[in-house]
């Protein structure tokens, strides 16, 4: 068996574990990430898979040395929310930010991402990569944690998980967990308008949940349309026009019919949240901390956030030469990311439920409540500017980067 010593130890390599290590590129810290994909199977293809990067994520990601926009990226200049059979509406314009990129975010193929980010780890010289598979055990000590696979033995100060939440590491070290299932599962597909709409992202209401159209290259868009399971069970196995009819059927009332479509595939929607101790010497990034409903794309984005405050944590750690899985260092990354996390999740839990309720008091109810914020220029700017990643709690402020005038952080 053999035997690496790390300072680091990163279970996953997706974009938030990649986004991690380009955030160390500059510390003295030895970094291992450890792909902890079953060995032996081929991944599911990712090629209908979107990102929707805010705003404030673009930022961090050209700090982190990425070019921007990613290849066959698309800008969201406007989104458009909306409520089934009710006129109300909110309209909101990157115009509303004053922000030099002249966007709210955009969306990129995930993939696109992830191979991005793969290149960009071609300057991180203290970084090594293993794909050891499933992670078999793990045993805690004073000043290390060893993680055990068949032929592998890793020793580490800190291990950061950043495996999506599905590498099993929550039975493995007994992590606290709250969540539920949504009872829903999310149909995506990307699909064509009749005529081009560039530059529009709709959000749409619907009994069953949100459907949301994020606009891609070539003039389409990405769907996101969250049913109840047996709906999306039979909408996969639609004909291609008989998707395009009930989905017609649904749409918002600004997009223009939709006239192509491409495969489709279905994903479980549930929210949880995971969380260790601080003296268990683990750190939870991205959907590994928390998973959340798709509404309003902020998954990546707060993922992102947790893996540039933990690296610059750890950044401040190394140069004052104290141990990178030290009690008071994870309490204060637990500390500075609780803000964004809570407000992030109850707004996409709330904003869920609440439009989701098919009861006419609150039916009227959310459609006054659209038609007055789409008149209340404060309201709309706050609400693109969260949205946008650009607004955020003071508490969550990442240490050791600094805000001017258009980097609110």
């Amino acid at each position: 068996m053999r035997t690496l010593s790390a300072d680091l130890a990163i279970l996953g390599d997706g974009p938030v574990a990649r986004s991690l290590v380009l955030a160390l590129a500059d510390s003295p810290l030895h970094v291992v990430m450890l792909d902890t994909s079953p060995l032996g199977q081929s991944r599911p293809s990712q090629a209908d898979r979107t990102v929707a990067l805010a705003l404030g994520s673009r930022r961090l990601l050209c700090r982190l040395g990425l070019t921007m926009p990613l290849t066959g990226a698309a800008a969201i200049q406007i989104v458009q929310i909306t409520q089934q059979g009710i006129s109300g509406q909110v309209r909101l314009e990157h115009s509303l930010l004053n922000a030099p990129e002249r966007r709210l975010g955009e969306v990129a193929g995930l993939e696109t991402l992830n191979e991005a980010l793969a290149l960009s780890l071609a300057r991180c010289s203290r970084l090594q990569q293993e794909s050891p598979g499933p992670l078999q055990t793990l045993q805690w000590f004073p000043d290390r944690v060893q993680l055990d696979w068949p032929d592998l033995r890793v020793e580490t100060a800190l291990v950061v998980v950043a495996d999506g939440g599905h590498g099993g590491l929550a039975r493995l070290a007994a992590l606290q967990r709250m969540g539920w299932d949504h009872n829903r599962h999310a149909v995506i597909a990307t699909v064509t308008p009749r005529q081009p709409l560039p530059g529009v992202a709709f959000e749409h209401f619907l009994e069953s949940g949100p459907l949301a159209f994020l606009p891609i290259g070539n003039h389409q868009f990405s769907i996101v349309w969250s049913l109840r399971p047996g709906d999306a069970s039979r909408i996969l196995d639609h004909s291609d026009a008989a998707f395009l009819e009930a989905l017609n059927r649904q749409r918002p009332p600004h997009l223009p019919p939709l006239t192509l479509t491409g495969p489709r595939s279905v994903h479980p929607l549930f929210f949880q949240r995971l969380w260790a101790e601080p003296n268990q010497r683990l750190a939870l990034v991205g959907n590994a901390a928390q998973t959340l409903h798709p509404l309003a794309g902020q998954g990546y984005n707060l993922g992102l956030r947790d893996a540039v405050t933990l690296a610059a944590l750890l950044r401040e750690a190394a140069a004052r030469g104290n141990d990178p899985g030290e009690a008071s260092l994870l309490r204060d990354y637990a500390r500075i990311r609780r803000r964004d996390r809570l407000e992030t999740i109850v707004f996409t839990e709330t904003m869920n439920r609440l439009f989701s309720s098919p009861r006419l008091p609150l039916r009227l109810m959310r459609a006054t409540a659209l038609t007055l914020l789409d008149q209340i220029p404060f309201g709309k700017r706050e609400l693109a500017a969260r949205l946008a990643g650009v607004h955020l709690p003071a508490q969550s402020a990442i240490p050791d980067f600094s805000m001017d005038e258009h980097h609110v952080f």
